[in-house]
């Protein structure tokens, strides 16, 4: 029994830092409800003006599992240019990475149906690894009296995005460049690397009472496997959505939700996971808030499904 509890727990060290490694920029359940913060062209996307409010604490009861928080507002500044600021609060394990982010997005009409939105972002952002959080056998061990911080950090990126009133795709790189903080301890999340997204989407209206929205994305990023999401969304009466999503190599996951509610959406998503993960913890939690701040209510079927 003692070699299978260490076998065991050797395993889940291995997977739990695995998933860490992987994971540098924040990860969502159904993307879409947030999605200015994976791509900054969905600033002022379908011409309201949006304040976005996320928060997500996957593996319930694993210490040191990730948690994030984030803030976005984004809308129409001109006819063409949409503005966006946003805030992402990460930590993992130890680390705790606080980034700003700046958006530029303009909006080029193609036709009566379709346009192309390109966009940058102008962020800067600061990695902490917390020492003082960990408990070692060797009271008062150098190494573990004082955090570390990087100091301010400038970066940059970008997205596109190509939207009719059907159907959409869109491309983003959030950062473009790579930080290596130059410690070689292996007890916190040293590096920050970039990540590249794709995805698509199609929205069918069946009728008044009933759409349905499919939606694929995909993550890739250095040093581990090309990830993808496949989502479901489900709205009734304009009023309640009903999401599904599954991720590869992670797990599955349920959306709830209530639009339109007094220019409010609230969306509450659950992970189960299937790795081995799943030894520790079966829960993760994501709620997002959706406050419309336009003057009008504007409806427009294609960016209002992935804004």
């Amino acid at each position: 029994m003692k070699k299978l509890n260490i076998i065991i727990t050797i395993v889940l060290c291995v997977a739990i830092g695995q998933n860490l490694r992987a994971q540098q920029d924040p990860m969502f359940t159904q993307y879409w409800v947030n999605p200015q913060i994976l791509n900054p062209a969905h600033a002022g996307a379908d011409g309201r003006t949006l304040l976005n409010a996320t928060a997500r604490n996957q593996w319930i009861n694993v210490k040191g599992a990730p948690q994030t928080y984030t803030l976005a507002l984004g809308g129409m500044a001109q006819e063409r240019l949409g503005l966006g600021v946003s805030y992402i609060h990460d930590r993992v394990g130890i680390s705790r990475t606080n980034t700003l982010n700046i958006d530029f997005a303009y909006h080029l009409p193609l036709g009566e149906k379709w346009k192309l939105i390109s966009s940058v972002r102008v962020s800067c952002l600061i990695n902490q690894l917390n020492l003082t959080e960990v408990n070692t056998n060797t009271p008062g061990d150098p190494m573990f009296m004082e955090n570390l911080s990087s100091g301010l950090r400038p970066n940059a990126g970008f997205g596109f995005l190509l939207a009719s009133d059907k159907f959409y795709a869109g491309y983003s790189q959030p950062r473009i460049i790579n930080y290596d903080f130059g410690t070689t301890s292996n007890i916190g999340n040293t590096k920050i690397i970039s990540h590249r997204f794709a995805y698509l989407g199609y929205n069918f209206n069946f009728s008044e009472d009933y759409k349905l929205r499919p939606n694929i994305l995909v993550k890739e990023v250095s040093n581990a496997p090309v990830q993808l999401d496949f989502n479901l969304v489900n709205e009734f009466r304009n009023n309640w959505v009903v999401g599904l999503s599954g991720r590869t190599g992670e797990g599955i996951g349920v959306m709830l939700g209530i639009v339109n509610y007094r220019n409010l959406d609230i969306y509450y998503c659950y992970d189960y996971p299937l790795t081995v993960i799943s030894l520790l913890s079966k829960q993760t939690h994501q709620i997002t808030l959706v406050l419309n701040l336009s003057k009008k209510s504007i409806r427009v079927n294609s960016p209002r499904y992935f804004n």
